[in-house]
């Protein structure tokens, strides 16, 4: 599968989604990073819901890792839960890799570009804050530098969707972007190709970014951004609460 076309694989257009919401979660943690499920605990929790498509996304930072020199396990465990599995849910690698620059440069290794089918990038410790965290901003200097990575993201040629926008700066300081700043992040990344995420955990309502999604034309992918069993596929049944919203097939939520 070429890099466009995987692109592709993992998101819908965004004007579809009212008539069809995919049976997909592309933001799923486990043990081997913050979460607390097992990687098969995940695959039963999907196929017992009706899902057809699951991506594990695990962090890359070290400081959100369950041990050292994980990747290989975490690689083996998935592909082994995908030829287990064949037949009924396609499973998927996945990395969720912070921007480290307001440039191309990710915290990824060359292995985890090599066999990873599915990056997300996000805005998490945001770059150049020169040990400074998050929360020593202030709101106006966290929407400021928030914006300026998400930039860079929606550019950035590595990586398949930009990950919760906006979601860093509302989890430590409450404040949102501006619709302005969004739409221009949403509008740039559907230039360079790149999906934008319709997250759980920060973007309900969800009115505001798929409007904006669809009126840039965007491309989406969608993330319960799950860190138990019981989360995965929590995206796709609150999207299917919406009115005149519906799922492309009845899964079992």
């Amino acid at each position: 599968m070429s890099f466009c076309d995987r692109r592709k694989y993992f998101s819908a257009p965004a004007d579809e989604l009212r008539r069809n919401i995919p049976r997909w979660d592309c933001h799923i943690h486990t043990c081997y990073g913050d979460g607390v499920s097992t990687i098969e605990e995940v695959v039963h929790r999907a196929i017992s819901i009706g899902l057809e498509r699951i991506v594990f996304t695990e962090h890359t930072e070290p400081w959100l890792l369950s041990r050292r020199n994980w990747f290989e396990r975490y690689v083996a465990d998935i592909r082994a839960a995908k030829e287990r599995y064949t037949g009924q849910i396609e499973i998927f690698i996945g990395l969720e890799a912070p921007a480290t620059d307001f440039g191309n440069k990710l915290g990824l290794i060359p292995e985890m570009l090599e066999s990873a089918d599915f990056i997300v990038g996000s805005a998490h410790r945001y770059p150049g804050l020169k040990g400074r965290k998050v929360m020593d901003l202030s709101p106006e200097e966290s929407i400021e530098m928030e914006y300026k990575t998400l930039m860079a993201l929606s550019e950035n040629p590595f990586i398949d969707a930009i990950g919760h926008i906006g979601g860093t700066c509302q989890k430590y300081h409450q404040v949102s972007l501006a619709t302005k700043e969004m739409r221009e992040v949403i509008k740039t990344a559907t230039g360079h190709g790149i999906a934008i995420e319709i997250n759980l955990q920060y973007h309900q309502p969800f009115s505001l970014i798929i409007n904006l999604c669809i009126e840039e034309g965007a491309r989406i992918t969608l993330g319960s951004d799950a860190h138990k069993a019981g989360e995965v596929g929590a995206i796709v049944a609150a999207l299917s609460l919406f009115e005149g919203f519906r799922v492309s097939a009845s899964p079992t939520f």
